[in-house]
């Protein structure tokens, strides 16, 4: 078995990259942001007021880490909890005037590596890439404890 053979192999390979040199941007621009933060930006940018719960279903975490994470993003400022207005029991998660600010002077770098990280690489590949990656996790999700033989 070559581990090089496996686009999961890839996959998993560009993600640490991606998350290592992420990070380096950030800090070269003096943020003190993870990777892990960056990503709860991106979506409650475009996603603002979800639940804690939902926010671990779309980022694929369990809900203590997401518990720890959201505690530690609401003490950098860059979030925050607000009471659901039909339904006082649940929290809703809100960017922070400071968390915007932050999601605006960080958007660029990112761009800026996913930018770097598809150059030279044809429009039409790229997006049978897309494609065949998005039907892996749809596979993996509709049949998580389903095990096909493919000679892992």
């Amino acid at each position: 078995m070559k581990h090089a053979t496996y686009p999961h192999y890839w996959v998993n390979h560009l993600g640490f990259l991606i998350r290592k040199q992420l990070v380096q941007a950030f800090q070269r621009h003096g943020h003190k942001v993870s990777a892990e933060e960056w990503a709860v930006l991106l979506i409650l940018q475009s996603n603002d007021g979800l639940t804690a719960s939902q926010l671990s279903d779309q980022t694929l975490r369990d809900k203590t880490t997401i518990s720890r994470l959201i505690d530690k993003m609401e003490a950098k400022d860059l979030l925050q909890r607000i009471k659901d207005v039909d339904d006082r029991r649940v929290l809703r998660l809100h960017l922070s005037r400071h968390g915007r600010e932050t999601f605006e002077q960080l958007a660029p770098l990112a761009q800026a590596l996913i930018a770097r990280s598809v150059e030279m690489i044809d429009p039409d590949a790229l997006a049978t890439t897309v494609l065949t990656l998005s039907r892996m996790a749809e596979n993996l999700k509709r049949n998580p404890e389903s095990e096909v033989g493919h000679g892992l």
